[in-house]
């Protein structure tokens, strides 16, 4: 049942991340479109900043857990870095905590503003006034998410403590 679980939550980070990942494209399409009209045209926007910033922060807030699954966060390696992999995973179990107390207070908080904001219909208050609440609702999906790849962690970081080895390797494609 545990190697079910993580299998289930690396598949679900990694082809997540896959898709989102895609919304660099019309980030980019967007950037080019209003600096072609801005600069060759005189004709700048009014929409394509916020929703170029919008594409942004929808790939920042799920990228998250993808990027737990790689092992690609910081890690004070001055000390993580000269250790075993029983002594990492003894670190990583010890500190683990303040992850789940962080993300658990960032999931709750955001779900109460996303269950406002789509309860309100909320919308920016730029002159043309798109609606903010599907932007708002990629922050508590993103946390769960890393929630999941967080358990996913402590429980190979624990086996890896017991067992001295990893027992529980990921079976997805992490470049």
């Amino acid at each position: 049942m545990i190697e079910a679980y993580l299998r289930f939550t690396d598949w679900l980070n990694a082809r997540f991340a896959w898709i989102v990942a895609f919304l660099i494209v019309p980030m980019l399409l967007i950037m080019i479109w209003e600096i072609v009209m801005r600069y060759f045209f005189n004709s700048p926007s009014q929409w394509a900043f916020e929703i170029s910033l919008f594409c942004y922060g929808g790939y920042i807030a799920l990228g998250g857990a993808y990027t737990l699954l790689a092992g690609a966060h910081v890690n004070v390696d001055i000390v993580w870095g000269r250790l075993s992999p029983r002594g990492r995973a003894i670190l990583d179990v010890l500190t683990s905590g303040f992850s789940f107390l962080f993300i658990g207070v960032l999931f709750w908080v955001s779900l109460q503003l996303t269950i406002n904001s789509w309860a309100i219909g909320e919308t920016t208050m730029s002159h043309w006034k798109p609606i903010y609440y599907p932007l708002r609702t990629t922050l508590p999906v993103g946390c769960l998410l890393f929630l999941m790849q967080l358990l996913a962690k402590l429980i190979r970081d624990v086996a890896i403590v017991i067992e001295g080895e990893e027992v529980f390797p990921v079976r997805v494609h992490v470049p």
